[in-house]
């Protein structure tokens, strides 16, 4: 897992080269700007940065708009870059990058707490740590989250939470607390003071989320369930909160919702004063060891990646306390695994992913447009569970691309709820599947949206299903009829 330090950093025409000499209660909505001491959360920095310049840029391969564009961030750059000694520290524990293009290109993100490590110390606790590591050649991306308390050795101070490798050690220290703690070795490094997030989710005009409950933190804010486009504070109340069950872990998993849905916000950002409006926001709040050109190579890179092929995981482990202090324990061996796969192939199998993600709470999910084809399949109390996955599998076998099931309350009627943008795609539906001949039909927005999705259904008590081998029999009638060979069946259409 250690870079090819003895070779040339450089990799894909340059791209990429390292840079060798260098609580309060809940704020009504008029008063949110007076939220003190915010735990900004930062984890999509890196993409943001990368989706940005490239739209800034604008001249693709253009040379003299190449240049200009690099002139341009070479001087917003300039107080984002550390120097002297800590410039010294931060470059030694970085890793240069090997000349191979199946190796990853590692960068650590930090989002640091401003303030939390008091008037002595220089640098402040990391809120968010999170390792992103960018498979140029296939376009694959696995991002790493590394809870704020997982514990670990820091030398000359024992043991530790991670966050604290920061706050007495600055960026070099947290660069090697990550190495050690995965055995991954960093390639770049981006730290975050957190007074630019509002103003980056602001800039793309919001973020679509789907809350599955309301959030009601007295630490960081409210807002109800639904669909909602989040503003910079909103977005702010939901990767902040903690009242869950298993605290930072299912903060994790709202923070990994949000960053795909930022991700896909972001891409679609294609409008150049915006991009640059990004820009100058995130050059303004960041410590990083990219220059101009590296972030300018880095976006032609990132134009091709797409939310599917980023893979969001969390070091696996176990909350534990030690000697009354609460840690998250680094379930070793399981990390070993992961970071060999990450070296291998920059993608964690499944199965893997299977054994050591810890079951989490799932608060936010990203918001499915009315026109989405997503199906919910509920299966009622009283309703047989083979009845549920039959109808699970059936939608699936006929290429819907995303079929969600659930347990809902007694109803004895099997009902298909549908947004009114739905309709034609829930008449398909109907007419595809004949064992919901007798179930009721009801246009209904407040359900759909309840559920994240353009159809639910809901599997009654008196709900029949034939057996699945009719069902597959039912599904092959189509796919052996000469003019439809080969082609797959959807109904749904945008």
């Amino acid at each position: 897992m250690n870079g090819d330090a003895g070779q040339s950093p450089t990799r894909y025409k340059g791209r990429h080269r390292s840079n060798a000499g260098k609580e309060k209660p809940v704020a009504p909505p008029k008063a949110r700007g007076a939220v003190s001491q915010r735990k900004y959360f930062w984890f999509v920095i890196l993409l943001l940065i990368g989706i940005a310049v490239g739209f800034a840029i604008g001249f693709n391969y253009k040379p003299i708009g190449k240049l200009v564009a690099k002139v341009y961030l070479s001087f917003k750059l300039n107080k984002s870059h550390l120097s002297g000694p800590e410039a010294a520290k931060v470059t030694k524990a970085l890793t240069p990058l090997s000349t191979d293009p199946n190796k990853s290109v590692n960068t650590l993100l930090m989002g640091v707490d401003v303030g939390s490590g008091g008037a002595t110390m220089t640098h402040c606790n990391s809120d968010t740590m999170m390792l992103v590591c960018l498979q140029e050649r296939d376009k694959k991306a696995v991002i790493i989250s590394i809870p704020r308390d997982t514990m670990i050795e820091l030398p000359g101070h024992g043991t530790q939470k991670i966050n604290a490798a920061n706050m007495y050690y600055g960026p070099s220290g947290a660069i090697n607390a990550v190495n050690s703690l995965t055995g991954i070795d960093v390639n770049h490094y981006i730290t975050m003071e957190f007074t630019g997030f509002e103003q980056i989710v602001n800039a793309v005009g919001g973020v679509p989320i789907h809350l599955n409950e309301p959030i009601n933190d007295p630490h960081s804010g409210y807002l109800p369930a639904g669909d909602l486009n989040l503003d910079g504070w909103q977005a702010l109340v939901l990767v902040r909160s903690r009242n869950m069950p298993m605290a930072d872990i299912d903060r994790i998993q709202s923070q990994h919702a949000f960053m795909e849905a930022l991700m896909t916000k972001a891409a679609s950002t294609k409008s150049v004063l915006k991009a640059n409006q990004i820009v100058n926001i995130v050059t303004s709040n960041c410590k990083t060891d990219y220059s101009a050109g590296q972030l300018m190579d880095l976006a032609e890179e990132l134009r091709a990646f797409k939310p599917k092929d980023v893979q969001m995981v969390t070091i696996p482990g176990a909350a534990q306390y030690v000697q009354s202090v609460s840690y998250w324990v680094a379930n070793q061996e399981l990390v070993t695994q992961m970071a060999s796969q990450v070296e291998a192939s920059n993608w964690i199998p499944p199965d893997l992913v299977a054994r050591f993600q810890t079951p989490a709470h799932t608060r936010a999910a990203v918001l499915n447009a009315p026109y989405a084809d997503v199906i919910t399949v509920l299966s009622s109390a009283g309703a047989s569970a083979p009845a549920a996955a039959t109808v699970t599998q059936e939608l699936t076998l006929m290429g819907h691309q995303q079929v969600v099931p659930g347990k809902a309350p007694a109803s004895p009627q099997t009902i298909v709820y549908f947004r009114s943008e739905a309709q034609a795609n829930a008449a398909a539906i109907l007419k595809a599947m004949p064992e919901l001949a007798a179930a009721q039909v009801v246009q209904n927005q407040q359900v759909p949206t309840t559920y994240n999705s353009p159809i639910v259904i809901i599997l009654g008590s008196n709900f029949a299903s034939p057996p699945l081998i009719a069902t597959y029999g039912r599904l092959m009638i189509p796919a052996v009829d000469f003019p439809n060979m080969g082609q797959m069946f959807t109904s749904f259409k945008k």
